[in-house]
């Protein structure tokens, strides 16, 4: 298992956050539009996603309002089987926010294991498409 991205999710001015990121020297591959912006930045090792949310009405309204509550940042894992990774942390007794496997706000499907069912930094699994 790898870390695929970490994700930042800012209550600010998606323009302006983009501009500091790029600043420091991070590689933009692109941005959504919509309620929910989404930055998509590359480095060496793994993506990092800046989430802003600019109004409500999103399908990811639930799962931001969840993690939120939590952290404002989340790490992804990358795996190469969702459904397995999933049955494996359900063995752990872990759940999920919505309903999974899901896609993703990018090119992937993804899991987001419930924040309050563990200890540290909310996570999600996600396999690439």
């Amino acid at each position: 298992m790898d870390i695929h991205h970490v994700g930042q999710l800012l209550d600010a001015d998606f323009e302006r956050a983009v501009a500091f990121y790029e600043s420091l020297g991070l590689d933009l591959r692109a941005t959504t539009e919509g309620p929910v912006r989404v930055a998509f930045f590359g480095t060496g090792s793994a993506e990092f996603h800046l989430v802003v949310r600019e109004a409500r009405g999103s399908p990811a309204d639930d799962l931001l309002d969840t993690v939120g509550r939590y952290s404002a940042a989340h790490v992804a894992f990358e795996v190469d089987d969702l459904s397995t990774a999933m049955a494996d942390a359900e063995a752990l007794g872990l759940s999920f926010v919505g309903d999974p496997p899901e896609d993703g706000l990018g090119p992937y499907r993804r899991a987001f294991v419930a924040p309050e069912g563990h200890i540290g930094i909310p996570f999600e699994f996600v396999e690439p498409r």
